[in-house]
């Protein structure tokens, strides 16, 4: 159903989107100085380009048979439903009404549904990390003293997020990772997939895509990688 290397590709587009505005522009902020939640909005209209519906910041289903409350539940930073579909039906939510539908003239009677909805299963479920080897800080663009213990964490604990969500089997983390070169992305990468499988957070395999971006604070490379979780 799904396709990691397309969704790659989409999230690709955004980024290279934004970065060609950015150069017409003359623009004074690059990629590596947006903020992650402005970040997400790049990617997101990449991933609406591939004529999937986004939705942002959805709750995780959870196991099947819990009746967790939205709020109770941690969220993903992108669910993708395939072409056609335009929402997701919430199990939890639909076993507590069934329980207060119990010992009604109702109990058994299944609520009207309207068209478009797709099950967790159906879902691409994407978690969203940005990391720089430079970053700004504080409006001063300077060497990220936390780069390498950022990019391990970032993977580590979205992949043993993922890892916890049954439900969620088209899953995966999109690293965005800023650098001084390809080489460097490539190396960095390889070495915090390996730690990242040392602490236990295991993946089934990785691509990424380069995007050459404007050196303004150090970066001269954007590499999109989505490491995609491993099968239960």
């Amino acid at each position: 159903m799904w396709d990691p290397g397309e969704v790659l590709a989409a999230a690709r587009d955004g980024l290279a989107a934004r970065e060609a505005e950015g150069r017409a522009e003359q623009a004074v902020r690059g990629l590596d100085s947006l903020s992650e939640v402005e970040l997400h909005g790049v990617l997101e209209a990449g991933l609406r380009g591939a004529g999937w519906c986004v939705l942002r910041e959805q709750p995780f289903p959870g196991p099947a048979g819990s009746r967790a409350l939205r709020r109770e539940r941690e969220r993903c930073d992108f669910a993708l439903l395939p072409a056609g579909l335009t929402w997701l039906r919430d199990g939890p939510a639909s076993l507590r009404a069934q329980d207060a539908r119990a010992g009604t003239l109702f109990e058994g009677m299944e609520p009207d549904e309207a068209p478009g909805a797709a099950d967790p299963e159906d879902a691409y479920w994407l978690e969203v990390k940005v990391v720089g080897q430079h970053a700004p800080r504080q409006g001063v663009p300077e060497p990220n003293a936390a780069y390498a213990s950022d990019l391990v964490r970032s993977i580590t604990e979205d992949l043993l997020k993922l890892a916890k969500e049954p439900r969620a089997t088209h899953a995966g983390v999109l690293l965005v990772l800023f650098t001084e070169d390809e080489a460097t992305a490539a190396h960095d990468l390889d070495a915090a997939l390996h730690r990242a499988l040392d602490r236990g957070a295991g993946f089934r395999g990785y691509r990424r895509e380069t995007i050459p971006v404007l050196d303004r604070i150090g970066n001269a490379c954007c590499t999109a990688a989505l490491v995609e979780r491993a099968l239960a």
